[in-house]
């Protein structure tokens, strides 16, 4: 077994909770090639060695980048934007609180969390009255700066966005398409790690993780469903993959409606009072 493609996939792991098999070293050699040149190392053993002594540098931030999936657009399979706004939004309009805090939790380059507050606004959640907190977060530093700065490429564009949104929410900008300011004001980024979250007293109503648990073992899928768990007021949202689901991992989730996708936290008393996310 060649110990540099090992060390790799077990400091990914470490680092992130994405598992890759031996059978994936090809995947790591054709992704990480750029990196060997943009760094002028001449093969895996030389990344290795910088990467033992610099386990937190720009290098070890590139590695994850590369290995990582990024894979989003605007509105992505559209059915959980749909229950979001009429199954989900009506039962928060309902509570007596005026506060709706959401979080994308691996949002990659922002489309998701954008999306949402799109979708927001179209739902008349912007008005004075509703206080909206909204964060979207990834493991990848450079897709959180991608998310920060809101320019996206044509090609990004087309991926989702309906015209009506383009045009209400976007400016032509040089090299592409920029999301309002307004917009962009009203979601917080942040780099983290959904294996090892922060301690916070921090509490969302909704919570998108999609298409995330797919990528990492049974160990860490616990783990991170726990973390969510922590993150989610009682009763609040969790969304996730149509090929995901938290039931067999973690029993403090139950069904929403029909079809998949969809969970609610049980009800179950804080030992806490729960404070809701601020940006």
């Amino acid at each position: 077994m060649n110990k540099a493609h090992q060390y790799i996939r077990q400091y990914l792991h470490a680092q992130t909770g994405v598992s890759l098999g031996p059978d994936k070293d090809y995947l790591i050699e054709s992704r990480l090639h750029g990196l060997l040149k943009q760094h002028a190392l001449t093969d895996l053993h030389q990344l290795v060695a910088v990467l033992e002594d610099r386990p937190d540098g720009e290098l070890a931030s590139g590695l994850i980048s590369c290995l990582t999936t990024h894979e989003t657009s605007w509105f992505r399979d559209q059915r959980p934007f749909d229950r979001l706004r009429h199954e989900v939004l009506p039962k928060l309009r309902e509570r007596h609180s005026r506060q709706i805090a959401i979080w994308s939790a691996a949002c990659s380059t922002g489309q998701e969390i954008y999306s949402i507050a799109m979708l927001l606004r179209e739902a008349g959640f912007c008005a004075p009255q509703w206080q909206v907190s909204l964060l979207g977060s990834d493991v990848c530093k450079s897709a959180v700066a991608q998310a920060e700065r809101g320019v996206y490429s044509r090609f990004e564009m087309e991926r989702g966005l309906a015209l009506t949104y383009r045009d209400r929410y976007f400016q032509t900008t040089e090299g592409g398409w920029s999301i309002s300011s307004e917009l962009r004001r009203s979601v917080r980024f942040e780099v983290a790690n959904l294996i090892r979250l922060p301690v916070s007293q921090a509490r969302f109503d909704v919570i998108f993780c999609r298409n995330v648990l797919i990528y990492f073992d049974q160990e860490v899928q616990k783990k991170v469903l726990q973390n969510l768990h922590e993150r989610l007021v009682p009763g609040g949202f969790l969304f996730m993959g149509a090929a995901e689901s938290p039931m067999g991992l973690c029993d403090a989730f139950q069904f929403v409606g029909t079809g998949s996708g969809l969970y609610s936290r049980s009800e179950v008393q804080p030992t806490n009072a729960a404070t809701r996310a601020r940006t």
